[in-house]
């Protein structure tokens, strides 16, 4: 009877101390989120055609290379050169819709850079044609593959983490509110990047449905190999996306504590040893399989997967990109 007490005390400051044990059917409010998944950001590289043939004002046809190309459009209402060997591709309206380099480090290659997003839907097979002409042997050294969570309460998305010991690094408003946050260094070959989409695009003075209470983009920035290997990278990331309110209630207060701690400062991992951090990391993925909105991020990712291959594979004009099945 006694231990029974005993336990029972432990319990109730716990709870005191962390706040209120949530059972996660009292989340009322994450019953009408919704999610969409989309390619955010392409970069391509290739070896860049020397053979190409273009059509004259006169009419005639002439075989030139990439740099000649470009020399020969720059500065004329749609390409804008803005360094010795690089220029932005601009539509009708002065809209940015790509930015081409070429590549100093690696002669003979270029790269092109674009959100396929923002490209009008009548320039789509325009821009495809475009790189079809520029590149030869192209392939992907970024996709960007973004989730956007439509009406989750800014509080509770935001203290949303990567259960990995990688480096962080926040942005926060006057008030304090998070409005970005990046998981992994940016020159690594994968980072996740989580930010505030509505506040974004209030301050760019967009107009936004009225059904839309509150909007988060997570995004996952894969680079070089990882690149390639997008399916897989994608669930791995959010294999390691939690929130410590779905922490299971068998926790003991001390686990939650240290939880939470590894939580706010990646540097604490390496006060721990192997073990411990062997059974923290256990921990935390199943606090991963209890997250309803990482859990509906992946159903959903799963849903899309599809899609997004044929929309990342259209750009190369039929050159496979690797999914789950390495096909």
């Amino acid at each position: 009877m006694e231990k029974n007490a005993l336990e029972k005390i432990e319990n109730n400051l716990t709870d005191l101390i962390l706040g209120k044990r949530v059972i996660i059917n009292e989340y009322d409010h994450l019953k009408n989120i919704s999610m969409k998944w989309s390619i955010d950001r392409i970069t391509i590289v290739g070896r860049l055609n020397d053979n190409i043939f273009y059509h004259l004002e006169n009419g005639d046809i002439v075989n030139i290379d990439f740099e000649m190309l470009m020399r020969l459009n720059e500065n004329n209402g749609y390409l804008e050169s803005v360094g010795a060997s690089s220029w932005i591709l601009r539509d009708k309206w002065n809209e940015n819709i790509a930015f081409i380099e070429m590549l100093k480090f690696q002669q003979g290659y270029g790269r092109i850079d674009f959100n396929p997003n923002k490209i009008k839907a009548f320039l789509h097979s325009s821009l495809k044609n475009f790189i079809h002409d520029l590149f030869l042997n192209p392939h992907f050294s970024r996709a960007d593959v973004a989730c956007d969570i439509f009406n989750v309460d800014d509080s509770f998305i935001s203290q949303y983490r990567i259960c990995e010991p990688v480096k962080t690094h926040f942005i926060h408003a006057r008030s304090g509110a998070l409005e970005t946050a990046y998981f992994g260094s940016s020159g690594s070959e994968k980072q996740v990047r989580m930010y505030n989409k509505k506040v974004e695009q209030l301050k760019k003075r967009k107009i936004l449905p009225p059904e839309i209470n509150t909007w988060w983009r997570v995004e996952m920035q894969l680079r070089r190999n990882k690149a390639t290997e997008w399916f897989e990278n994608v669930k791995n990331s959010l294999s390691n996306f939690m929130s410590p309110h779905f922490m299971p209630n068998t926790f003991s207060g001390i686990e939650r504590c240290v939880i939470k701690g590894l939580m706010s400062d990646e540097n604490e991992w390496d006060n721990l040893t192997r073990s411990t951090k062997y059974k923290y990391k256990k921990m935390m993925l199943e606090c991963v399989k209890n997250d309803e909105i990482t859990q509906n991020m992946l159903v959903t990712f799963e849903k899309s997967a599809n899609e997004l291959k044929d929309e990342l594979d259209s750009w190369l004009l039929g050159l496979q990109v690797g999914n789950e099945d390495g096909k």
